[in-house]
């Protein structure tokens, strides 16, 4: 059976043909679908992704920019607050200093000994520790050696007697009553010093006789004896009111 041919661009009539009810077949309409999809959906849930990327770095540096300025700033020292006048300054949080403990310095000594050198013939007005005592002690002269007015009195073997005569004048309020031969004192050449004899009496004076009392005004002369080796050379006569405690002491220069 032959059909009727068809001019070129036309289509069989319906029911004609290639047979009845037959249709050319058509690209399936799902399969484009998925296809549009995936070809748009992709790249913008790419660009999405980047741009989540970005998004997460650049606040990241931005957190990191942040807190290395707060610690600059913290770093710095703070603004100076100007103040109105009138207007109290805010209370200072630091702690107040601990105050150092008050230093005592020990009072100085009031008590100086004082020294005072002279030559024989000289007078030296001395201060006893009595209130008002005041005496003038003159060093007269020195008897080197000194003679022992008796056989009973003779210095020991390979010493001999020094003698010095003082005068003794009250020039204070207070009565002077003392030994003057506990307040004397010779010292030689080499510095070694000595004390009166208790019991000596020489041809060149008179001694004190132990003590003596002198009223204000009214002087006393007597010799002070001392035993010292055959070589000592006497250079210096020391003296002091009441029995040599005394704080001021008076020195002669013998030599």
């Amino acid at each position: 059976m032959s059909y009727p041919q068809q001019p070129p661009g036309q289509q069989p009539p319906h029911g004609h043909g290639y047979g009845y009810g037959y249709q050319p077949p058509h690209p399936e309409k799902g399969n484009l679908g998925v296809i549009l999809l995936l070809a748009i959906g992709l790249p913008l849930l790419l660009l999405g992704g980047c741009g989540a990327v970005f998004f997460v770095l650049t606040a990241d540096q931005s957190s990191v920019a942040a807190r290395e300025a707060l610690e600059t700033e913290a770093d710095e020292d703070p603004p100076d607050i100007q103040l109105d006048p009138g207007t109290a300054p805010p209370p200072s949080t630091a702690p107040p200093p601990s105050a150092a403990p008050e230093q005592t310095t020990a009072p100085e000594q009031t008590t100086v000994q004082e020294q005072q050198a002279a030559k024989i013939g000289d007078a030296i007005t001395l201060e006893g520790n009595d209130p008002g005592l005041k005496v003038a002690v003159t060093v007269n002269q020195v008897f080197s050696p000194a003679t022992p007015a008796d056989t009973f009195t003779k210095p020991q073997t390979g010493k001999r007697f020094v003698a010095v005569e003082v005068t003794l004048t009250n020039q204070g309020q207070a009565v002077y009553s003392d030994s003057p031969t506990n307040g004397a004192m010779l010292i030689d050449a080499e510095g070694q010093q000595y004390r009166a004899a208790i019991i000596a009496d020489v041809r060149e004076g008179q001694s004190f006789g132990g003590s003596a009392t002198i009223n204000t005004g009214d002087s006393r002369k007597g010799v002070i004896v001392f035993e010292v080796p055959e070589a000592a050379r006497p250079a210096k006569f020391q003296f002091a009111l009441n029995s040599g405690f005394a704080d001021q002491k008076g020195e002669w220069q013998l030599g």
